[in-house]
């Protein structure tokens, strides 16, 4: 049953940031959020993509997994100065959470995305 194997990774991923955010403590490597950075809703999000034919955000976080060799838990729309990013939310295989920004436009890292 691969659906069950699924769900079992995303029960898990799930469980490690609730006790992380319990616990207080900064595991995850990640650069600070540009000051002038907005985020969307997912209705308004859903909307900009079509609306821009932007790129598809889940192949976007499927090609970011596959790079950082972590499990995609999940992805937002934000617009940083004229631009539009992905800001992807990946679980490494040492436990540590990254976010990266990739352009939501052409789906490739952004300038100084990748976190380590």
């Amino acid at each position: 049953m691969p659906a069950a194997g699924c769900f079992a990774r995303r029960a898990f991923a799930v469980a490690v940031l609730a006790a992380t955010a319990a616990s207080g403590c900064a595991a995850h490597a990640e650069a600070p959020p540009p000051a002038h950075m907005q985020c969307f809703t997912m209705a308004q999000a859903r909307g900009k993509i079509e609306a821009h034919k932007l790129a598809d955000p889940f192949r976007s976080m499927r090609e970011a997994a596959l790079r950082l060799q972590g499990e995609p838990l999940g992805a937002r729309l934000c617009q940083v100065d004229e631009g539009l990013i992905y800001e992807i939310s990946l679980l490494r295989r040492d436990g540590h959470i990254v976010k990266i920004h990739v352009d939501a436009f052409s789906g490739r890292a952004h300038s100084g995305a990748l976190g380590d």
